[in-house]
């Protein structure tokens, strides 16, 4: 009879408890352009079905954007931010999508004016 070696059991065993992990996608927000105002976001996520354990990479030049989250589709569309969701600067932020439900993203300099915003559901 043949053994299983230890280190093919850890693997299966990380397929088996951890799928979102190891099936995880990273998504750039905006592909080349990135997160830079021009970009038809919404269009841009309605193309993908989003899990949770996915990352959202947003690429832009710090200082001219930011990348904050609304807490509900009433908050995102009048284009307020919700402070205590996280307000990212670093121009090269990555969003893990921990938990399943509708995410709310925007711009806060580049909302209103823009519509630099989109939101995404994730199973």
């Amino acid at each position: 009879m043949a053994r299983v070696s230890t280190t093919a059991l850890v693997v299966i065993a990380v397929f088996v408890v951890f799928p979102s992990m190891v099936l995880a996608k990273q998504y750039i927000v905006g592909d080349d352009q990135g997160w830079e105002g021009t970009v038809d976001y919404q269009a841009w996520a309605d193309g993908k079905t989003f899990h949770v354990g996915d990352v959202l990479i947003f690429n832009y030049e710090a200082g001219n954007h930011d990348v904050a989250q609304s807490a509900s589709a009433d908050e995102f569309n009048d284009c307020a931010s919700s402070p205590d969701l996280g307000t990212y600067t670093s121009g090269n932020d990555a969003l893990a999508l921990d938990v399943a439900g509708t995410y709310y993203f925007l711009c806060d300099y580049h909302c209103a004016i823009a519509q630099q915003k989109f939101m995404v559901t994730v199973n």
